[in-house]
């Protein structure tokens, strides 16, 4: 009987002493893990109903809070497991208030962690900035990148669609000068067809980059036409005459041929580029005009690589005199009759010459060589009869008084 209570007494004992080892380890437990706070950064912010906005033409960009800071409180063995990975962040567009601010709210993912944690927010507003939504339509530009087989050039390029319709915020459409398609044509000799994405770029040939701008098409089916080149000599031929007392001394433009490309029917026609309609109409100094090659190209025939246009250079100069002295053996009587005699007189007759100094200065009748015809001429005096004289580049003539020539048949003397 008495073992039995001593027995009993050493289990009391035992129970008690596993009672106190729990509560001393819960004990320690709750000491070790310890109410903490943290601070958790950079949590993205997600915006929704932004449709509120685009019923209204407006388009906004976040000015600050696209990201949250916050400060966690709970037990250490929660909070000190947790990133920014395990909170949504929500910006709900639709409570905007009048200055343009959103309201950030943060959970976090799990529910059991939501449950035994406390989230402050360091600062829980978003700041936007509105602006109004523009609606602008561009033309497609093609643009060919790389170098076609020697010999062949791009002739033409175009798109479908070729116009693009771009929406976004008015200071941002603004700023764009092309919708661009890029096609690489390095090494092509034919023509061909591609899908082509379209890119934005601004005055500067900067391409734009900015998801509030959107295209109602992302990319353009683009054609291009590729042919053999031929290189033609470019003829420039003046219109006109300049003022009275100045020629035309001289004419240079740059470049003198030029390489056309198009199909080979119509460049096996062209055998030179004639620019016809450069007009030097009383003109009296030099003149410098730029002239565009594909105002005189036909239809599918364009200039290959270098600017289409040539200056042309047109010197202007002041033209002298000079008199030329005349006698009665300065003539040359052309077409003589065999068996008549010639005898010419003048009245007052000289002659003239006006050009460029260069050339009269030099002038001589030897040069000029006054002719009369005399096959024509019967016996008898003609009075008055017609001189011609040698035509020269940049002269011409001014011939006063007159000639007479007397015919007689020398078996009659």
């Amino acid at each position: 009987m008495g073992k039995n209570k001593k027995e009993l007494g050493h289990i009391g004992y035992k129970i008690s002493a596993v009672l106190l080892a729990i509560v001393a380890w819960l004990a320690v437990a709750n000491i070790s893990d310890y109410q903490t706070t943290r601070q958790i950064s950079n949590i993205p912010v997600t915006q929704i109903n932004g449709d509120v906005l685009d019923e209204l033409d407006q388009v906004y960009d976040v000015v600050s809070g696209d990201t949250v800071d916050i400060i966690v409180k709970g037990r250490r063995s929660v909070v000190g497991t947790l990133d920014k990975d395990d909170f949504t962040a929500i910006a709900d567009l639709s409570t905007m208030s009048i200055t343009d601010t959103v309201s950030i709210s943060v959970e976090a993912k799990s529910n059991t962690v939501q449950s035994e944690i406390n989230i402050t927010c360091v600062d829980n507003t978003m700041k936007l900035n509105l602006e109004e939504k523009v609606t602008q339509q561009f033309p497609i530009k093609v643009v060919t990148t790389g170098s076609t087989k020697n010999g062949y050039a791009v002739s033409g390029t175009s798109s479908t669609p070729n116009i693009v319709k771009v929406e976004g915020p008015k200071s941002a459409v603004e700023k764009i000068t092309e919708i661009r398609a890029s096609v690489d044509v390095d090494k092509k000799y034919s023509s061909f067809e591609t899908e082509s994405e379209l890119h934005i770029y601004d005055a500067y040939g900067e391409e734009i980059t900015n998801d509030k701008i959107t295209l109602d098409v992302a990319s353009a089916k683009v054609s291009v036409e590729i042919y053999a080149t031929k290189s033609v000599p470019i003829e420039v031929n003046l219109r006109g005459t300049p003022g009275d007392g100045y020629g035309v001394e001289g004419v240079v433009y740059q470049p003198q041929s030029v390489e056309l490309v198009g199909p080979a029917d119509a460049l096996a026609k062209i055998e030179t580029v004639d620019v016809d309609d450069v007009s030097v109409s009383g003109m009296t100094e030099d003149y410098q005009t730029d002239v565009d090659i594909r105002d005189y190209l036909p239809d599918g025939v364009s200039v290959v690589d270098i600017p289409p246009e040539i200056t042309v250079n047109i010197s202007i100069t002041k033209l002298e005199d000079k008199k030329l002295t005349v006698t009665v053996n300065s003539f040359v009587l052309d077409k003589q009759v065999d068996g008549y005699q010639y005898e010419v007189t003048i009245n007052n007759f000289t002659i003239t010459a006006s050009g460029f100094a260069d050339v009269v200065s030099k002038l001589t009748l030897d040069d000029v060589v006054p002719t009369i015809d005399c096959s024509g001429l019967p016996v008898g005096n003609h009075g008055n009869v017609t001189v011609t004289l040698k035509e020269i580049d940049g002269v011409t003539y001014t011939m006063s008084g007159t000639v007479s020539v007397n015919v007689t048949n020398a078996e009659n003397k």
